[in-house]
Formats: C-alpha cells, sequence, structure tokens
C-alpha cells in the first residue's frame, strides 16, 4: 500500500475569507475551543440564538483540526457536529468543510469506500455554491474566489485518493486542476503543499528525477510565502530521497535542515520530527557503516602496499645477491688467471677490489658493522661478512684495522 508523507491540507479560514485560503493550524487553543462547546447538548443549542450556534458550530470546525493528528476519535466527533450543525444553521459551506474533513479522516484510516462517500457529498455542497444557491451568511450567493478555493482543496485530496487506489492518470488529473486554481490566485504556499505531494508520489513511483524537481519547487514556493514549515516538509522528503539513493551525506544535509524546523515546534510538529529523526537515525548508522567500510579498505590497501613493499625488497635483494655471487666467481677465475701468469712477488703488489669489495671498504671505514651495511645494501649479512673477510686477505691483513691501513697506503680510502 503506498503511503504519501504529507496529505493537501487546503482550507478557507472560517471568517470567510477566501483571500486568505490557507488556514496555518498549528497554533489552535484547543482549551479555548472546548470551553465553547462544553454543555452544549443538541436540545439546548437547538433553543439558543443564531449567532450562538453559529459559533459552536464554528468552534466545532476548529476542533476537527485541531485534534486530527492527537486525537483521531475526537477529530471524528467534532467534524460530525460541525456537519449536522451547519446543515442545521442551512449553510452550504460549513457542511462542504465537515465532510471533506470527514472523508479525510476516513483516508487516513484507509477506509476508502467511505472517504469517497463524503467526498462525494462534499462536491455536491461545491455544485451548490457554483449553481449561485445562497447560504445564511452569503444571501447573494458565494463568492467566485471562495468556491474555487475550496475546489482546489477537494481535487487535491481526490487526487491523493485516486492516487492510493491505483489509479494514477486519474489522481494526475485531479491535482493538475487543483494546481491550476493556485496558480489563478497566486496561492505560494498551497501551490507549495502540492509540488511537495507530487515529490512524494514521484518518490513512491521510484521517479526520483521528478521527485526532486517537485520537492525544489515546493521549495521555492514557500520560501516566496515566507512559510518555513512548508520548506521544511520537502526537505525531509528530499532526505528520505536521498537516503533511499544511498547518498548518505546529501541525505543528512536535508534532514539536519528539516529538523531545525521541527525542533523548535515539537509540540505542533510531534510526527513530524519523528519521522525525520528516524530518518536521520539511519543516515548515521549508514554513514557509520560507510566510514568503517572505508577504514577498511584503506587498512587493506595499505597492507597490500606494504606486502607489495616486502615482495620488491626481497627481489632487489634476492638481485643483489645473485649479482654478489657472480662477482665472487668471476674475482675466484680472475685470481686463478693472475696467479698462473704472475710470479710471487708481483701478486704481492697487485690489489684489486671488486666492485661490491669497493662499495663496502668506505663503509667499513666510517665504522660500520657488517649488519649496519647489509641493510644499507639490500644484501645479507652473510654476503658482507664473506667480503668483508676477502678484503682481509687481499690486503694480506690479520684483521679489519691493518686491512684499512693498508687500504689508505695503497691510496684507495
Amino acid at each position: 500500500m503506498k503511503q504519501l508523507f504529507f496529505t493537501l491540507i487546503i482550507i478557507t479560514t472560517f471568517a470567510g475569507s477566501a483571500s486568505a485560503q490557507y488556514n496555518d493550524h498549528r497554533d489552535r487553543k484547543l482549551d479555548s475551543l472546548e470551553n465553547v462547546v462544553a454543555g452544549w447538548t443538541p436540545a439546548r443549542l437547538a433553543l439558543a440564538p443564531y449567532e450562538t450556534q453559529t459559533d459552536v458550530c464554528l468552534a466545532f470546525s476548529q476542533l476537527m483540526y485541531g485534534y486530527e493528528r492527537i486525537n483521531p476519535d475526537r477529530s471524528m466527533y467534532a467534524a460530525r457536529r460541525a456537519y449536522e450543525l451547519g446543515n442545521e444553521l442551512k449553510s452550504l459551506y460549513q457542511p462542504y468543510l465537515a465532510a471533506k474533513f470527514i472523508g479525510q479522516l476516513f483516508y487516513n484510516k484507509e477506509q476508502y469506500d467511505s472517504t469517497i462517500i463524503y467526498y462525494r457529498i462534499a462536491l455536491g455542497y461545491l455544485d451548490r455554491m457554483s449553481a449561485g444557491e445562497a447560504g445564511p451568511d452569503t444571501p447573494e450567493g458565494y463568492p467566485q474566489e471562495k468556491i474555487d478555493d475550496a475546489a482546489s482543496s477537494l481535487y487535491g485530496n481526490i487526487g491523493n485518493l485516486y492516487y492510493e487506489i491505483d489509479s494514477l492518470p486519474q489522481a494526475m488529473a485531479y491535482y493538475a486542476k487543483a494546481g491550476d486554481i493556485f496558480k489563478k490566485y497566486g496561492w505560494k504556499i498551497s501551490s507549495s503543499i502540492l509540488e511537495h505531494n507530487m515529490g512524494d508520489i514521484w518518490a513512491d513511483e521510484g521517479e526520483d528525477a521528478k521527485a526532486i524537481e517537485y520537492y525544489n519547487s515546493a521549495i521555492s514556493y514557500a520560501k516566496e510565502a515566507g512559510d518555513s514549515l512548508w520548506v521544511a516538509s520537502p526537505k525531509l522528503g528530499l532526505g528520505a530521497l536521498y537516503m533511499r539513493r544511498g547518498k548518505v551525506t546529501k541525505a543528512l544535509q536535508y534532514l539536519q535542515e528539516a529538523d531545525e524546523y521541527y525542533s523548535k515546534h515539537q509540540d505542533q510538529e510531534y510526527y513530524d520530527r519523528i519521522a525525520t529523526l528516524d530518518i536521520m537515525g539511519q543516515a548515521y548508522r549508514a554513514q557509520k557503516q560507510q566510514r568503517t567500510l572505508l577504514a577498511a579498505a584503506f587498512a587493506v590497501l595499505a597492507l597490500t602496499l606494504l606486502m607489495l613493499l616486502g615482495l620488491s625488497r626481497r627481489a632487489l635483494r634476492l638481485k643483489k645477491e645473485n649479482a654478489a655471487a657472480d662477482e665472487a666467481i668471476g674475482e675466484a677465475l680472475t685470481e686463478l688467471e693472475m696467479n698462473n701468469s704472475h710470479s710471487g712477488q708481483e701478486r704481492s703488489r697487485m690489489v684489486e677490489l671488486s666492485r661490491g669489495e669497493q662499495e663496502i671498504l668506505p663503509m667499513i671505514a666510517e665504522g660500520l658493522t657488517s649488519k649496519e651495511i647489509a641493510n644499507r645494501l639490500f644484501l645479507t649479512e652473510q654476503t658482507i661478512k664473506w667480503r668483508r673477510q676477502r678484503l682481509i686477505a687481499k690486503f694480506d691483513a690479520k684483521n679489519t684495522a691493518e686491512m684499512l691501513s693498508k687500504a689508505r697506503e695503497c691510496g684507495l680510502l
């Protein structure tokens, strides 16, 4: 079952001023309204003056909105009383509001058969107003702007209903009719709510590009109107969308901006803040998981690099060891030739060093140990010790100190 984050709520003010078509229900004083309706049974109210009956009817209308989220049963009772009183007062507009609202309450419970019954009742009142039928408070008929306002609200709700029962084309047709009225009168907040609703729909349909477009349009309308609630609400929608796409950082940006508003209005926007915090919690957990995976990936990469470095060092050491072995073989052959071609006296005067011996002689002179030289040249310590012994033997010395002294005499140091 598809479920939108928000439903379209566009209500004309009860004073009858159609110019202020969006009525903000966040600041209703429920205790004061309860005092107005307290003690007025149907029998007692029937004997009261017309003005008192009107005040009680308006109070019930206000109560049905005020209790919608915090006490749906009380909200339904207030709506039914407003509907009954509106009919008794021979009004068209008050029964229309109550019938539409009762339909909305059934919609919230997913009782769609009852929803459509009350929406059709509301449409009937609209038809009567459009036909010019007057009410006690409007003897010359209802102003067209007020009728359009009422119609746009109901069209939005009917659009929601058709969407829930999987009739997207019909839903879009009613949304378009509502949107045309909003544009006709330049109603920014109503346009923002509708665009937000469309964003929710396209997000639910998996059309993310369209959803983002509508959410951003909703934010623009709300900013133009200066209403922070309807700036925050589509940001919550964007946060949920980006969270679903795995773009956690971007999701948190929108969610934090939404929560900045909701945290300041927890008494009015309690459920919206709960939804925001729930998605933010998911985002923070996902972000932590991503960072953990990233850290693990870096650790694996670092370990791989260390292993490659170790293998590289081993390969270099092996290469040098092979070169040292080749050098030793070559040197042995050279010595053999020299032994065959020179006298003993000549051999004693000749000191020829291999490349490896020339390489370590200065290091021995520096006082480096065989191990230190081996680390510097990437050779084994055994190879360096062997070369050191070769140098001592070539200089016919008894130890390293004597070898170094003779090497200096020969100009090799």
